[in-house]
């Protein structure tokens, strides 16, 4: 993601959501930034980074945290998206297989005509 001063970026932090950083203040985008960073690490580790002290933080460095941030974000959302490909797949081809394996029934009217065939 490249920073712009007179731009507002929009950063990922979880599955379909998205955070809007003000870059026009640098003020305003550290804070933007800061509460990014704070959301991201809470959503990808399940606590906040409190031992981080991110006002000493410079611009820059909370740009490079959010954008490491952003990218493991995008890489837990391709792998989820993987692997639901996967038990979709997995699961069509068990539909399928089940679906092969039934035996056929014969036309007749007969109702217990085919009956050893069906228990066997």
């Amino acid at each position: 993601m490249s920073y712009n001063s007179c731009m507002k970026n929009e950063m990922t932090f979880a599955p379909g959501w998205t955070q809007t950083i003000d870059t026009s203040d640098e003020g305003q985008e550290r804070q933007d930034l800061a509460t990014y960073i704070s959301d991201t690490f809470k959503a990808i580790n399940g606590f906040r980074p409190r031992w981080w002290d991110l006002r000493e933080w410079s611009v820059e460095d909370l740009r490079k945290e959010a954008d490491d941030l952003q990218a493991q974000v995008v890489a837990s959302i391709e792998r989820d998206r993987r692997e639901e490909a996967a038990r979709q797949s997995e699961m069509a081809e068990h539909h399928m297989a089940v679906a092969l394996a039934r035996k056929p029934i014969s036309g007749t009217h007969q109702p217990f005509a085919n009956l050893k065939e069906l228990l066997v």
